[in-house]
């Protein structure tokens, strides 16, 4: 099974001025899946590495649900660890 990996990366807003940039995008290499997530708030003034990291990450989070082949029990259980620290 090939490994699928996040490609076609941006962020949403103006090129020339990230500040303004709402989202950073990413598409799943094996079914084209869109993974999007909403820029980071952080106590600094660069957000791109905490937003960066937070796009890894649910896409990390993708790969476990869609293509893992334990996928059933990957869902369950991380269903189960989201709704306990509500």
């Amino acid at each position: 099974m090939k490994i699928p990996e996040l490609t076609d990366g941006g962020w949403l807003g103006p090129k020339y001025e990230m500040d303004s940039a709402s989202h950073r995008f990413g598409k799943c290499s094996e079914c084209n899946d869109i993974i999007c997530v909403e820029k980071v708030v952080t106590d600094t003034r660069n957000t791109q590495p905490a937003t960066n990291e937070m796009l890894y990450k649910v896409f990390r989070t993708h790969v476990k649900l869609k293509h893992a082949e334990d996928a059933s029990p990957a869902a369950a259980r991380i269903v189960r660890e989201a709704t306990e620290n509500k």
